[in-house]
């Protein structure tokens, strides 16, 4: 009974959206699709096409929260997507994680949307959007069948250490966060794992026209004062260990 209502859910995916904000964050995606053609639409570069047989549409965003939600929207409604899948890097916030290590969504939330009163600022949503369990699930089988590359000694200080899987809270705002007490307050604030700048947009369109989502982060920096730095070293590896989770997904859904 649970093979049948899972290959039932596959089935519903005539078409997934793959969604990144950066260069780092598609490439590898795109390099394995079965490209039939591309669009230029609102100065962004559609790759339609296949990936393990699936119809995919890929597609980088762009940085921030509008870029993101215009992107999905033109997804959802000109490519019929069935779900989305937004793959790339974050700032880590809860300190239990560390740089490499994997954030699969299970909720994804507004940090910035609120109201600022003298006494400070004031979030309007704590809650924020509900990914999708079914999603939720595929993505932590495909992690699990996924040989990483060991966490670079420079980030780690030790060797023989690969990068920790987690389902958690994503927060999203317009602002690179390079600052400790802003991190910690987002911790506490939100119960967050990590803090990113285009997840909550799309899982608010999704949510919108009841289309399945998740967002694979993985971690480029911790978003302290280091995170400029950290970001520039360290954003490949992170945004591969990420690609790769959603190249599982594909796979295990065209079995």
């Amino acid at each position: 009974m649970v093979l049948l209502l899972f290959l039932l859910v596959i089935n519903r995916y005539e078409s997934i959206g793959v969604m990144g904000a950066m260069d780092d964050e598609v490439s590898l995606i795109k390099e394995i699709m079965s490209v039939e053609h591309t669009d230029t639409l609102a100065h962004r570069i559609f790759f339609i096409g296949k990936l393990y047989d699936i119809p995919c549409v890929c597609v980088k965003a762009g940085v921030g929260k509008v870029n993101s939600a215009i992107t999905a929207q033109i997804l959802i409604t000109k490519y019929n997507v069935d779900a989305i899948i937004f793959t790339g890097v974050a700032g880590g916030v809860n300190p239990e994680i560390n740089i490499g290590d994997i954030v699969i969504s299970k909720r994804v939330i507004h940090h910035d949307y609120g109201s600022i009163t003298p006494e400070g600022f004031f979030p309007f949503d704590t809650l924020g959007f509900v990914a999708d369990s079914f999603l939720i699930e595929v993505a932590k089988k495909a992690a699990k069948n996924i040989k990483f590359e060991t966490i670079p000694q420079k980030i780690c200080k030790e060797t023989g250490h690969f990068p920790r899987i987690i389902t958690g809270n994503i927060v999203t705002g317009d602002q690179f966060i390079a600052d400790e007490k802003k991190r910690k307050w987002i911790e506490e604030t939100f119960h967050a794992d990590c803090v990113e700048m285009e997840g909550a947009a799309v899982a608010q369109v999704c949510v919108i026209y009841n289309i399945p989502y998740v967002i694979i982060r993985s971690l480029s920096d911790l978003a302290n004062e280091k995170a400029d730095i950290d970001f520039e070293q360290f954003v490949s590896y992170a945004a591969t260990n990420s690609s790769l989770i959603v190249k599982g997904i594909f796979r295990l859904l065209s079995q």
